[in-house]
C-alpha cells in the first residue's frame, strides 16, 4: 500500500528553513560589517538588517525543531504493528493472483518481421490482371 510507504515532507521542509536562515543570517552579518566601516546617515539601514539577522535566526531554529520534531515522530506515523502485517500479507496474495502475460501462441512463436515461420504467402488473383488506367489524349491538342 502506497500510504505506509510515504516519507514525511518534514525533512525536506526543514533543510529548507535551515538553508534560508543559514543564507539570511550570514549576508545579514556581511551587511553588518559593511555598515560598521561605512556608517549610514540614519538609523534606517540598521533596522532592517538587524531584522533580516532576526529572521534568519529565527528560520535557522524552525528548521532544527522542524527536524528534531519529525525524528521523533516517525514512529507515530507509521501504522501499529497488525496492521503492517496485514498490508504485507495482503500485497504478497496480490502479487501471487497478479495476470500473467504470455504469448498468443506459444508453439507458433512470431518472427522478427511480424510474420510467422511456415505461414502461407498471399498469391494474386490469377483472372483479375492488374493494369494502369489509360488516359485519354487531351482535346485541345496539347
Amino acid at each position: 500500500m502506497p500510504i505506509l510507504s510515504k516519507p514525511s515532507a518534514a525533512a525536506k521542509t526543514s533543510l529548507y528553513y535551515i538553508t534560508a536562515g543559514s543564507l539570511l543570517g550570514i549576508w545579514s552579518g556581511i551587511w553588518y560589517w559593511y555598515m560598521r566601516q561605512h556608517p549610514p546617515t540614519s538609523d534606517v539601514p540598521y533596522f532592517f538588517c538587524w531584522g533580516f539577522l532576526l529572521t534568519g535566526v529565527t528560520l535557522l531554529v524552525i528548521g532544527f525543531a522542524l527536524g528534531r520534531i519529525s525524528r521523533a515522530a516517525r514512529d507515530a506515523e507509521l501504522p501499529p504493528e497488525e496492521v503492517t502485517a496485514a498490508a504485507a500479507q495482503a500485497e504478497q496474495t496480490a502479487a501471487a493472483r497478479a495476470p500473467i502475460m504470455a504469448p498468443m501462441n506459444p508453439a507458433m512463436p512470431m518472427m522478427g518481421n511480424g510474420m510467422m515461420p511456415n505461414a502461407p504467402v498471399a498469391q494474386p488473383i490469377a483472372g483479375n490482371p492488374i493494369v494502369a488506367p489509360v488516359q485519354a489524349p487531351s482535346p485541345r491538342g496539347r
